[in-house]
């Protein structure tokens, strides 16, 4: 009896895993499969390649909005309808952007895609959370992570050969039918829970805090538009700075805010979110930047392109299998600070790719950002729980899902303002492989001043995560 109950348990926790492992593989396909097909879709729906970013940057502002209420709604309603709704959402919103006709009707369905992903990715990580113990985290992360690196792998190739073969229109819709099978597996193998006790929401803390990053993710995003004043670019910056000073104003009268950040006074949690912050304005525009060089830069098409991506997955899965030995070896301070800096280098060897580079060499520089960025993940994701108490878990995940997303779009729109601003000299702003051998170097000294930042970090911190049992 107590052997049946045990196989169970246990066969329950590695189905948990394989249903947020799906959730996970879901977005990464998605967020990936668009990168090779972002020049079939500016012919298609009439735009320049740089503004389609917004499709982008939408998508992952919403999920950065919607991510710090996504634990007090699972708390609220109950973590396994709010899982399986999320994803729901997220299929159908799929199925519009598929259909979607211009720019505009693209971007609100992937903002409402974005608030399914807002409330799937983090409710799925605190399922996780909430299954396993804290020395565990960096082992089961790491296999949930090879499954979403398969996404990533697969989003790049599957999109060069949808867009190359078919439509563009197909890449939204392929990630249904797993979503599909997440919701199945979901249902009958997620527990439950009632919906619990919540604090009030702070609805005012909401307002001013998702207006502040709505504002200056689209301010940033402006300064590239080769349809918007620089001076809008300018006043939305401004008004987005002044409604978060609001926001930390309000926050400290109340008690139970929007973000907890008070969380921001242990010192591996915050250099962790910093860090994230910080070090993704570099590498976080890279699968924004690769696919345009290769397709725009040196006329690729697109299968092509999807092909020389697919090695950054494949640098994931193989790096994750040792990553807790490496933090084992080498501690959170010298890794992140040893790989940022590497990281940075790796972006800016891009500075010398053209038409005479190999495909192979293309593919090896492809492969050492996937498995440099692993690391990077690995030890920012989980050095910020290795303080944390277990009743704080929802608050931090909140803030940890949200800064990432929120971290990648402005990486997006730091990389496309910089194709912008070089590209002005550029007879008729067209996109040169001088235009981006140029902006692989800015983004791989920006990822370089970041490791400046984990530089703050004692031997000793984040031992409680990386300890033998």
């Amino acid at each position: 009896m107590i052997n049946r109950f045990l196989v169970k348990h246990s066969l329950q926790k590695h189905m948990i895993l394989l249903i947020v492992s799906l959730a996970l593989f879901m977005e990464a396909l998605d967020t990936t499969i668009i990168n090779t097909a972002i020049p079939a879709m500016s012919k298609s729906l009439n735009v320049n390649p740089i503004d389609l970013k917004v499709a982008l940057i939408s998508y992952l502002l919403s999920l950065a909005i919607f991510i710090p209420i996504s634990g007090w709604i699972a708390d609220k309603f109950g973590i396994k309808r709010i899982f399986i709704s999320a994803i729901f959402i997220f299929i159908l919103s799929s199925f519009w952007c598929g259909i979607a006709r211009n720019l505009l009707e693209l971007v609100i369905a992937r903002s409402l895609q974005g608030f399914g992903g807002a409330l799937a990715l983090p409710v799925g990580r605190l399922i996780i959370l909430r299954t396993f113990a804290r020395y565990d985290m960096i082992t089961v992360m790491s296999r949930v992570a090879i499954v979403a690196a398969l996404g990533t792998m697969l989003g790049p190739l599957f999109g060069g050969f949808i867009t190359h073969y078919f439509s563009w229109r197909w890449i939204f819709w392929i990630n249904i039918p797993v979503g599909l099978l997440a919701i199945a597996f979901a249902y009958y193998w997620i527990v439950d829970e009632p919906p619990k006790k919540v604090n009030p929401l702070d609805k005012i803390g909401f307002i001013l805090f998702g207006g502040s990053l709505a504002g200056f993710t689209f301010g940033l995003s402006a300064f590239s538009e080769s349809t918007l004043p620089q001076s809008f670019a300018l006043f939305m910056t401004g008004n987005s700075c002044l409604l978060l000073l609001c926001y930390i104003w309000h926050s400290r009268r109340r008690k139970y805010p929007v973000v907890k950040t008070e969380l921001l006074r242990i010192r591996t949690f915050r250099v962790s979110v910093i860090g994230n912050l910080f070090s993704r304005l570099g590498f976080g525009g890279v699968p924004f930047l690769v696919p345009l060089l290769l397709q725009i830069g040196l006329h690729y098409p697109a299968q092509i392109s999807g092909m020389l991506l697919a090695p950054v997955a494949l640098g994931i899965m193989l790096v994750k299998p040792f990553s807790l030995r490496l933090l084992r070896w080498f501690g959170y301070r010298k890794l992140l600070v040893g790989n940022t800096l590497l990281l940075g280098v790796s972006i800016s060897v891009f500075y010398f790719v053209n038409n005479q580079t190999s495909m192979y060499v293309i593919g090896g520089l492809t492969f050492l950002f996937g498995f440099l960025i692993s690391l990077q993940y690995g030890g920012m994701n989980s050095l910020a729980y290795s303080e944390i108490e277990p009743d704080d878990l929802s608050s931090a995940t909140s803030i940890i899902s949200m800064l990432q997303q929120l971290a990648q779009s402005f990486g997006v729109a730091v990389s496309a303002f910089f194709l912008r601003y070089f590209s002005a000299s550029e007879p008729e702003f067209s996109l040169t492989t001088t235009v981006f051998h140029t902006t692989f170097l800015v983004m791989g000294a920006i990822t370089l001043l970041s490791a400046f930042i984990f530089m703050g970090l004692k031997e000793e911190d984040g031992g409680r995560m990386i300890e033998a049992h």
